[in-house]
């Protein structure tokens, strides 16, 4: 897999992991991203808008998509495992 300007080329999928801090919004059932890095400890810092609040995984892997100017099949989200 080869990353150029946060994209995949060569039809390789990027694999992010996250960090997300629970309890968030009215109801407390959202989250905030505390951290999201990629395989090459790139962390994507001041990239993605911290006060965001999300309601599903799903909605954090097409925010992200969006912000990396990626589809959605080529990109692969995980919880990190501290």
């Amino acid at each position: 897999m080869i990353i150029e300007n946060s994209k995949v080329i060569n039809g390789g999928v990027m694999n992010l992991e996250y960090y997300p801090i629970r309890g968030r919004g009215p109801e407390g059932d959202k989250f905030q991203l505390a951290r999201i890095t990629d395989e090459q400890g790139n962390m994507y810092k001041g990239q993605y808008d911290q006060a965001k609040h999300f309601g599903s995984e799903q909605e954090l892997k097409t925010y992200l998509s969006e912000m990396l100017n990626l589809p959605e099949a080529e990109l692969s989200i995980k919880k990190m495992s501290l």
